[in-house]
């Protein structure tokens, strides 16, 4: 009984720690959103709009994407929702059965209101 006492109270902490450290979520919503920086970065606008989810892609003209780009910086993820914060641009992303997809760039915060983004929307 006292060993499996000790095994609970070292392995439960050790979960804890190794799953705060990222997730397998995190690393697709940070694999989307830089192959989607990238292809605007580039002018590949056609790439850029393919990451685009369908309502997004109502609001833009995929020949004329012009968002900011920039460096991956942080990445919070929420069940199918994840805002990407990148050193030129926030955006948004929803997980979709064709993977993670950008619901929301060119955005910028509006105080107390949602955020206000040229692509899309939170």
């Amino acid at each position: 009984m006292i060993r499996f006492r000790w095994c609970a109270a070292v392995a439960l902490p050790a979960v804890l720690v190794l799953g705060g450290c990222g997730t397998g979520s995190d690393d697709l919503v940070r694999r989307a959103a830089e192959e989607f920086t990238a292809a605007v970065s580039s002018g590949d606008s056609d790439r850029a709009c393919d990451l685009l989810t369908e309502k997004a892609r109502e609001d833009v003209e995929c020949s004329s994407l012009d968002v900011p780009g920039g460096t991956v910086r942080s990445v919070e993820v929420w069940g199918d929702a994840a805002i990407v914060r990148t050193s030129d641009d926030v955006l948004f992303l929803r997980d979709l059965t064709s993977g993670w997809r950008v619901a929301g760039a060119g955005c910028e915060p509006q105080g107390e209101r949602p955020y206000r983004c040229e692509v899309g929307g939170p």
